[in-house]
């Protein structure tokens, strides 16, 4: 019978050794994680934070009613970055197209978390109740917790809209002799940072929400 020699592991060569060595040196760990700290540095260089929008318009206070019937204002946004728009749900033309820039917005922005909301308010307060501001939510994949649709008395919503966010809405005869109206606002969306100023009013295409979110990033992280 004869014996059989069990190979055993040689020794590392080439390549392999010289790493070997290289990282059982403590100098190599020192100056990887010189490195590493460095990093967030020389990438804050090459690619600088844009500076916050030089806007800066207070809003006053506000208290209307949410989509789940509970009162809802200024005080509630304290803290966080958000983005106001202006419908009215009978609206077949432009609303539709405001909402769905605003789901877009609420789907882009979801790395921000509790830091960012979306408000919508109705300029059609008289028809469009909590009911069917929760409805009209729920048929856009609105996030309650993250985006809130306001209604009230006119007279509150107005003084809103119009004192405050500086945002045309009325009301306008179709014709000398008819009873019916035409509902108009304005078509911005507004940026309000979190201590309840207005940063910024933005189109509601492409650009206009590229220009939005990348605003709504910087007040996020400087606030």
């Amino acid at each position: 019978m004869t014996d059989t020699a069990i190979p055993t592991r040689s020794a590392p060569q080439g390549l392999e050794a010289r790493i070997s060595a290289l990282v059982g040196k403590p100098l190599f760990w020192v100056t990887l994680v010189g490195l590493l700290a460095l990093f967030p540095i020389v990438r804050a260089i090459r690619h600088p934070v844009p500076p916050p929008p030089a806007l800066k318009i207070p809003l006053a206070s506000f208290v209307l009613t949410d989509q789940r019937g509970h009162a809802f204002g200024l005080d509630d946004l304290k803290g966080r970055v958000w983005v106001a728009d202006f419908v009215f749900l009978s609206c077949p033309t432009v609303c539709p197209k405001l909402t769905a820039r605003m789901a877009k917005i609420q789907h882009r922005a979801r790395n921000l978390g509790e830091a960012f909301h979306l408000v919508t308010f109705t300029v059609d307060p008289e028809n469009d109740t909590p009911a069917r501001l929760a409805s009209y939510a729920t048929s856009y994949h609105a996030d309650p917790a993250r985006w809130s649709f306001l209604t009230g008395p006119l007279g509150d919503v107005e003084t809103t809209v119009i004192k405050g966010f500086k945002i045309a809405m009325g009301k306008e005869p179709v014709s000398d002799d008819s009873n019916l109206f035409s509902i108009f606002h304005g078509e911005k969306l507004v940026l309000v940072d979190g201590n309840g100023f207005i940063r910024g009013y933005y189109d509601a295409d492409d650009a206009g929400v590229d220009d939005l979110l990348s605003a709504a990033d910087v007040l996020v992280n400087i606030r």
